[in-house]
């Protein structure tokens, strides 16, 4: 696969079932919600390292997906996150969605599956404006 994954698979790499294997963007959204994962468990003072890391993969996301997409048509609309954030983004609720399946009351785990349905399918709007070119994404040079 050269081009963006769509949010099934993207969604499988999250829960630790890469679909495609040797593909940048889903080995780092499998990690980022490994990452996800460990900061459920870690104090807010540890999670220097953990957020680095983070960061890191998603620059390597946005990175990736500059180089996979065309280039964007002049008019094209810019998009509020780098692919990066979103796929972060995905990467949590994922973990979330698995907390609330396991512990939490059946509202609340219908609410998480909810939103992370609602990004999923804002994620393959998003993908395919880049491929159509008709959207761009913010270039951050700063940590976030």
């Amino acid at each position: 696969m050269t081009g963006l994954p769509d949010k099934d698979v993207l969604l499988a790499a999250c829960r630790g079932f890469p679909i495609i294997t040797d593909h940048p963007m889903l080995d780092a959204a499998g990690e980022l919600a490994g990452l996800h994962e460990t900061r459920e468990n870690t104090p807010w003072s540890a999670l220097e390292e953990t957020d680095a890391h983070r960061i890191r993969l998603m620059r390597e996301i946005d990175q990736w997906v500059q180089l996979a997409t065309p280039v964007p048509f002049p008019a094209a609309k810019l998009h509020t996150h780098t692919m990066g954030q979103v796929v972060d983004q995905i990467a949590q609720l994922t973990v979330q969605n698995y907390i609330a399946l396991t512990a939490a009351p059946d509202e609340l785990f219908d609410d998480a599956r909810t939103q992370l349905d609602e990004l999923g399918n804002a994620y393959d709007d998003l993908a395919e404006d880049l491929a159509r070119g008709t959207r761009r994404l913010p270039q951050l040079t700063t940590q976030w």
